[in-house]
């Protein structure tokens, strides 16, 4: 399975601590998140079981805001959960690079035989 979610790509923030103690994921990376799994949805993603390989395309303009991939895959795969596969400890290969281009995620999700 191949989509895009276009826009800048967004990485996932640290879980803040809100009144009362309680603690919660900030609403810019829950959004992304969510538009994420979106847009696995639109694309007809549905749960698989076993193993999975996540291929992650960042792309932007130029590099103005310095982020760490890292934290835009985790923000991506958190999206991913319950839509395309049960839990991200299904993935045992994740490729993530940065190139130009339009602001957009490309992800591709190819299930692991054996």
């Amino acid at each position: 399975m191949r989509f895009v979610v276009p826009g800048e790509p967004v990485p996932k923030a640290r879980p803040r601590l809100g009144r009362g103690g309680r603690w919660y994921t900030p609403s810019r990376t829950r959004d992304y998140e969510q538009r994420v799994g979106w847009e696995a949805r639109i694309a007809g993603a549905r749960p698989v079981e076993g193993d999975v390989a996540v291929r992650i395309v960042v792309r932007g303009k130029k590099r103005r805001r310095r982020f760490d991939l890292d934290n835009v895959a985790k923000a991506i795969l958190d999206g991913l959960r319950g839509v395309a596969f049960a839990d991200d400890r299904q993935v045992v290969h994740l490729d993530v690079r940065w190139e130009p281009g339009e602001p957009s995620a490309e992800i591709l999700i190819e299930q692991v035989s054996g």
